[in-house]
């Protein structure tokens, strides 16, 4: 665990400040500006992986292939590949998400943030986990985004064009690392959007 923090905190420091970029389909993103917090919320069902007609038939391909070669290491890889979710991916977005705006329009964000007025929910749609074999290979990602007022869920304030992809800017050899380094990058594009904004 402790190999994996430090890995984490060095893809928070080597990824590159400047942002992908995000376009709106709707709404006005600079509502958030002169917000001091915001909640966040992901979302993973339904998601696609490259290669296959499924996530589930991705799960059960990887897993195979381990437990024939490692008994007890593809239902590793199966926990892994959901528990990483929380403790990389949505780490590295948050760790990121106020890369390029100044100290006085910083924003703190966090899953389920009671004390926000608006919540901004990412939902996966489509990884690309990427590869690094000696060639190398980012991963990419294609979500949808939404800000919501959180007493009223119901209307959609400001929506990303769907699909958004956004791509990882470094291809380390673990698979966690690869697709956090994507969900790294679409913080940093939130954070170019809201410092654009008036």
């Amino acid at each position: 665990m402790r190999d994996l923090f430090c890995a984490i905190l060095f893809l928070v420091f080597i990824t590159p400040v400047l942002g992908q970029k995000i376009e709106t389909a709707s709404g006005d993103i600079s509502i958030l500006v002169g917000e001091k917090e915001l909640s966040l919320s992901f979302g993973y069902d339904n998601m696609n992986v490259h290669g296959y007609p499924s996530e589930a038939t991705f799960i059960k391909d990887k897993v195979k292939i381990r437990e024939d070669h490692n008994p007890g290491s593809g239902e590793k890889f199966k926990k892994a590949w959901f528990s990483d979710r929380e403790t990389v991916y949505e780490l590295l977005f948050i760790e990121n998400f106020n890369r390029a705006l100044p100290k006085k329009r910083k924003i703190k964000v966090s899953v389920n943030n009671t004390n926000a007025k608006y919540n901004l929910h990412i939902q996966t749609l489509w990884v690309y986990p990427g590869y690094n074999v000696g060639p190398s290979q980012p991963a990419k990602i294609e979500l949808l985004l939404q800000l919501y007022e959180i007493e009223h869920p119901e209307t959609i304030v400001w929506e990303s064009k769907s699909p958004t992809r956004i791509k990882g800017t470094v291809a380390p050899y673990k698979r966690e690392l690869r697709i956090g380094s994507a969900y790294s990058s679409l913080a940093s594009g939130i954070s170019f959007l809201l410092k654009k904004a008036k």
